[in-house]
């Protein structure tokens, strides 16, 4: 039953003496297996319940929901940043200054203040 269930030997713990059989990874796999057998049953018996039943009749859970058509969700405004207030002539507010600087040895770093 030992090897079925998975359970192995593992190092002593809590100070024991004598390798002991170790519960924690049978009991996981353990769990694993009981966990698909109920699953198995449970969709065997929603496709004897539910098998050719028209959508309207499932249950309301099971029936399908009117989810946001994705051809909606694409239209992105790319000119929102005009509307932006300190993009605006004449915003009197402090501004980001940014300056790319190319090191001596190469490589290059962004440096921002506001100001």
């Amino acid at each position: 039953l030992a090897q079925v269930r998975g359970i192995h030997e593992c190092p002593p713990h809590h100070g024991a003496v004598a390798p002991e059989p170790c519960s924690h990874t049978a009991g996981s796999k353990m769990a694993d297996e009981d966990f698909s057998v109920v699953r198995s049953i449970i969709e065997d018996k929603l496709h004897q319940e539910f098998y050719n039943v028209p959508t309207k009749d499932l249950p309301p859970r099971m029936q399908p929901r009117q989810l946001p058509n994705l051809q909606d969700a694409f239209k992105i405004d790319w000119d929102d940043w005009k509307n932006w207030e300190w993009m605006q002539p004449g915003w009197k507010g402090v501004k980001m200054h940014s300056q790319c600087v190319i090191n001596s040895d190469g490589s290059a770093e962004i440096r921002s203040v506001w100001k």
